[in-house]
């Protein structure tokens, strides 16, 4: 049972599903059948959770020097580093020809293109060197909605276009937020996170762009809805609090409301993508 469960947590379950939830979100808020989703959530997690383990696998070395991560499967030694190499692969693969098979080529090309972007461009690439590492790397998490879309379309929309720039401006300001309470890490790590590399203040400001534009996505989001009652009743109260918070952190600009930021801006997107999903319901 340990066993299953060291290999669940390199899937990377909370990301995995927040991904599956873009994607069906946009698949039936684009007239896709509640019947496709369960098709979906499989191609779904075999593609996220598949490059999930690419991720720890590449990144095995680095965990294990950062206390938050040291006691992750691969860096513990609690599973052989081989394994999850091939498993990422097999994972990956099915999920881009079960996408083709199952929906269309270009839901396929979408779930191929995040899969590139997280473990080649992210992972490999920017990670270890460059300190724009979450703002490029971060377009991979905006490909799920693309494919949700074009599962239920074969073509890609307006509004999953919007949803996909969201979640590429919410990246950023979530994970500095996060990485302003992890510095520490991230510098016995080596690693460029913006933190690190240009101080709390520049840190600081460059959250509060991001969301500033995340929050105007939010808003060209709400327009293509119509009518948007529904998705700013449900999504309203927690952006006012991000903006809340965030006008907080410029004035203070100190660690405790970065991670009341961070804290806001985790179930962020699930908001939104219920949002969505209630949209088509009601």
């Amino acid at each position: 049972m340990a066993i299953f469960s060291d290999f669940l947590s390199l899937t990377k379950p909370k990301i995995t599903l927040l991904n599956i939830g873009s994607a069906i979100s946009c698949y039936i808020l684009a007239g896709g059948s509640f019947w496709g989703t369960a098709p979906l959530f499989l191609t779904g997690y075999l593609a996220s959770g598949g490059s999930s383990m690419l991720n720890n696998y590449l990144d095995r070395d680095i965990d294990g020097l950062m206390r938050r991560t040291a006691k992750r499967p691969l860096p513990s030694g609690r599973v052989p580093g081989g394994l999850v190499l091939t498993l990422g692969l097999v994972l990956s693969v099915a999920s881009i020809v079960l996408a083709w098979v199952l929906f269309n080529p270009l839901t396929a090309l979408m779930i191929a293109a995040g899969i590139l972007a997280y473990v080649v461009v992210y992972t490999i690439l920017l990670k270890r060197r460059t300190d724009w590492n979450i703002v490029i790397g971060g377009a991979a998490g905006s490909f799920p909605p693309l494919a949700g879309w074009a599962a239920a379309t074969n073509t890609i929309g307006l509004e999953a276009l919007l949803m996909a720039l969201l979640i590429f401006l919410w990246t950023p300001g979530h994970f500095w937020a996060l990485a302003i309470r992890a510095e520490n890490d991230y510098r016995s790590a080596r690693l460029p996170m913006l933190p690190v590399t240009k101080g709390l203040d520049q840190a600081v400001t460059a959250i509060a762009a991001s969301n500033m534009m995340m929050l105007g996505s939010w808003v060209l989001l709400s327009l293509t809805i119509n009518p948007p009652t529904v998705f700013l009743l449900v999504t309203a109260p927690l952006t006012v609090l991000i903006a809340y918070y965030t006008a907080a952190l410029i004035k203070n600009r100190s660690r405790d409301d970065s991670w009341r930021l961070f804290k806001a801006t985790s179930p962020w997107l699930l908001i939104i993508q219920l949002g969505l999903i209630l949209v088509r319901i009601v």
